[in-house]
């Protein structure tokens, strides 16, 4: 029977007792249904990301009596901007915020570098046991931060770069290279070998092959392992904490413990440098969504 003639099929037959409730609807009402369970579903999913988002703005524009109260409203009962007037201009926030930028952009551009001529390497060069090798690089994923800190703190001391940009830049792109490594590994798999065979042919040298052919064509591997590396760096805590030990070095995420006194939580600013510290992760993934996606249809990639 056809979509039309089930929609046309008489309503006494189609919900007699003894046939089961989804099958008493007509397929384009079936459809219907589940179009909207799907958006119901996905709306939840929407809401439970953002509503964090939501309460830590609300959080951060109420009055400090509004916050400590036994029943805290969804919308907030008076608005005040004075939790970020005193974030900016009376506490260290624009410190910890320069610093926590200039150690993500040396993290994200020494964990980028390494990544792509690492993953060329591996699938471009007759390397031992690469296939091997390559799949141990998951290995040194496996170790959290905290196992890693101290003997870092221990070398780093011995090397003289504790309390330094470059330290932690360092740790926290060890951090990020082994799953990095193991991605672009992946996707230059997907490159056919035969472009660069082409360009060597018409006289380019193996390093201008893989700027001009390879390259270009892995954009959102290198996009992807970008926003990765920039995630470790500016969500670490452990690190930061122990690398970089001195106040004036603090960055976001362990410099929002200065907002904490012997007995006083200032729940407004630390609210609000947490919203802040949360606006870039979602612009930057948003900036370069367009990569991300191009990497689903060859057809975009350029």
């Amino acid at each position: 029977m056809s979509n039309r003639e089930s929609d046309l099929e008489p309503l006494s037959d189609r919900f007699k007792s003894d046939t089961p409730i989804w099958n008493r609807f007509s397929y384009s009402q079936q459809r219907t249904v589940k179009t909207l369970g799907l958006y119901a579903l996905l709306g939840l999913i929407l809401l439970t990301i953002l509503f964090p988002l939501y309460w830590m703005f609300i959080t951060s524009v109420r009055p400090r009596a509004d916050v400590l109260t036994r029943q805290p409203t969804v919308l907030p009962g008076e608005v005040t901007l004075a939790n970020y007037e005193r974030l900016f201009f009376f506490s260290d926030f624009l410190m910890y915020l320069q610093n926590t930028v200039i150690v993500m952009i040396g993290v994200v551009f020494i964990t980028t570098t390494l990544a792509t001529l690492g993953g060329y390497g591996l699938t471009r060069f007759d390397i031992p046991y690469q296939d091997t090798f390559a799949k141990g690089i998951l290995f040194g994923y496996m170790f959290p931060a905290i196992l890693l800190a101290i003997p870092m703190y221990i070398l780093w001391s011995q090397l003289g770069i504790i309390n330094s940009y470059i330290g932690l830049m360092l740790a926290e792109t060890a951090l990020a290279l082994p799953f990095s490594l193991w991605i672009m590994w992946k996707f230059f798999q997907t490159v056919p070998p035969s472009l660069e065979e082409s360009a060597r042919v018409a006289g380019a040298s193996r390093f201008r092959t893989m700027i001009d052919v390879a390259l270009p064509i892995a954009k959102p591997g290198i996009v992807a392992v970008g926003i990765y590396s920039f995630a470790v760096s500016w969500n670490e805590y452990t690190l930061p904490k122990i690398l970089m030990p001195g106040a004036d070095n603090y960055v976001i995420t362990t410099g929002i413990q200065a907002f904490t006194e012997q007995n006083t939580v200032m729940w407004n600013q630390i609210m609000a440098a947490t919203f802040l510290a949360s606006l870039p992760a979602f612009l930057f993934v948003y900036a370069f969504q367009k990569y991300l996606l191009s990497g689903f249809d060859p057809s975009d990639i350029g």
